[in-house]
């Protein structure tokens, strides 16, 4: 049996031009549904105030988000580790190409059965909950469709990301690594969210504890910090600026993107660019920032062994 595996993410721009479509899509999808048909005037206002600024982001990082040329590098060694029988398309929730086209292409090439991947190592309404009910409107109702929920504790996700931060305080200099803070940084999420249930932030948790256990960290050594916060609405703290500019006194600094799998605009501008200005200014000794995972092979080993689990599990119907 021919299967499909989508690996799913949020997406990004792929040029300056792409900048404002994805955001509109990018809210469109975030804003609640409640707002009837304000929705979409709404979604495209923001986006529209937002394009310059963000585009300016983009452009000190190349012009375009690397994420879907990631996530392509991603299939591929994954197509590679499954072996015959499978085929892996990219499923983007905003961009290209979406999860629309992904579909086509899957039927395409003759897929009978589907297993959705969300490359969202933690699960969230926003993003995992998400790709997966856009995948389950696409799929064909006749033909069986896997889903995987959430990774966040997979022994193979976490050794690949104790790998990266080996590698980020190698860069160090020696005689400041034994004492060098590691700060796990997240995509931030609206407290309301979690008052509501989303279990993300206990994920969080859960992963950046797994990676500091592999690498021998104890108390204080290690922190878990938010980034990306939008409007006035109270987010998931510490904020991950805010907290480099009153904790890195003194200290090494590494940072860790913790829920991202792939290199983009939360990891090059975020990362690379603001939080390193804010351990500087907090007065940090040195600093550095474990790359994604990527395709370490690690990574694409668990990835490999995730989606063979779920394919054995009882499957249903979409």
């Amino acid at each position: 049996m021919k299967t499909a595996v989508f690996l799913m993410n949020l997406g990004g721009p792929r040029n300056l031009a792409e900048v404002e479509p994805y955001l509109y899509e990018l809210f469109l999808d975030v804003l609640p549904a409640g707002l009837g048909p304000l929705k979409r005037p709404l979604a495209w206002l923001i986006a529209n105030r937002r394009a310059p600024s963000s585009a300016e982001k983009y452009q000190l990082i190349g012009g375009r988000s690397p994420l879907v040329e990631r996530t392509e590098e991603q299939a591929r060694a994954l197509a590679s580790a499954l072996g015959p029988g499978f085929s892996c398309h990219l499923a983007m929730r905003c961009g290209h190409p979406s999860t629309e086209e992904a579909v086509r292409e899957a039927l395409a090439a003759g897929a009978e059965r589907a297993l959705a991947l969300p490359l969202y190592p933690q699960w969230a309404n926003a993003t995992t909950r998400s790709s997966l009910a856009e995948l389950r409107r696409r799929w064909p109702k006749d033909r069986p469709l896997a889903e995987v929920c959430t990774w966040h504790d997979h022994p193979g996700w976490l050794e690949a990301c104790a790998g990266t931060v080996r590698e980020a305080l190698a860069e160090l200099p020696e005689a400041a690594r034994g004492e060098a803070l590691v700060v796990f940084s997240a995509h931030g999420l609206p407290v309301s969210e979690v008052k509501k249930g989303d279990p993300y932030p206990r994920y969080i948790e859960v992963s950046a504890r797994g990676v500091a256990e592999r690498l021998g960290l104890g108390a204080g050594r290690w922190q878990v910090t938010y980034q990306s916060r939008i409007g006035p609405t109270k987010w998931l703290g510490p904020d991950t600026v805010e907290f480099l500019e009153r904790a890195a006194r003194g200290r090494a600094i590494v940072t860790v993107p913790i829920a991202f799998v792939s290199e983009h605009l939360e990891t090059l501008y975020d990362l690379d660019i603001l939080a390193r200005e804010a351990a500087t200014k907090g007065g940090a000794i040195a600093y550095a920032r474990a790359k994604a995972v990527g395709t370490r092979p690690e990574f694409v080993s668990a990835l490999a062994d995730i989606a063979r689990a779920a394919l054995a599990a009882p499957q249903r119907a979409a």
